[in-house]
């Protein structure tokens, strides 16, 4: 295939995919592996992680090499296609989409859910395998992830630690992306692991608030 025409090929999926393309999905649109080591050589394209690449003079996406390392989980599938079950954006990682917290995490996070199985070498990249309900996924810029109210939950699991957890919860609470009574549900289970036991959900929430100078109201809570 002609450079000009494997270049064809691929338009249409750079473009829905902020410039981003696999190499399976080249192959299932007519474009070899070949075609892709030209368009590299000729400058066209940039190879950005093992198995994708992006359009060089593309704008940069936010957070390109997590989009990146999220369509290394189901190569062959375009980002319409994708589906829970396939990997979501997750713990961490969420919270930097979200744009809460101050967390500047050393590997990028995502839930696979049972019973997919996904195995990577690459030592930046978690995947966590956790059930998933209908209600803890949303599509934010083009991304599968977890909602801000599973993210604390899973941020909570992990056992983050207070001041972290604390300020990714207050400045959800600051932007409105949660309710301060379903946000002390969700970490309930986890207070005495942060040293409370006994705790209600309520308290918890009001600890790790208080920790951050952001007293929530009694009121907000019920």
């Amino acid at each position: 295939m002609s450079l000009a025409g494997a270049m064809k090929s691929l338009m249409s999926l750079t473009e829905a995919q902020y410039g981003l393309v696999t190499t399976r999905q080249a192959e299932l649109n007519g474009a070899h592996r070949r075609d892709l080591s030209r368009l590299v050589q000729a400058g066209i394209l940039e190879h950005m992680a093992h198995g994708v690449y992006r359009l060089a003079g593309a704008p940069c996406p936010g957070l390109v090499e997590l989009r990146a390392a999220w369509l290394q989980l189901a190569p062959e599938l375009e980002t319409d296609q994708r589906e829970a079950v396939h990997g979501v954006v997750s713990h961490s990682s969420a919270a930097l989409i979200y744009e809460v917290g101050l967390l500047d995490p050393l590997r990028w996070e995502f839930i696979i859910p049972p019973p997919r199985r996904f195995r990577t070498r690459r030592q930046d990249v978690a995947v966590h395998r956790a059930p998933l309900a209908a209600d803890d996924v949303r599509l934010v810029d083009g991304l599968l992830a977890t909602t801000p109210l599973r993210t604390v939950a899973d941020l909570a699991s992990v056992r983050l630690d207070g001041g972290h957890l604390g300020l990714v919860v207050a400045d959800m609470l600051e932007r409105r992306l949660v309710r301060p009574g379903d946000v002390a549900l969700a970490v309930a289970p986890y207070a005495a692991a942060y040293g409370l036991p006994g705790a209600t959900g309520r308290e918890f929430l009001e600890h790790l608030t208080d920790r951050q100078g952001r007293r929530i109201s009694h009121v907000a809570l019920r």
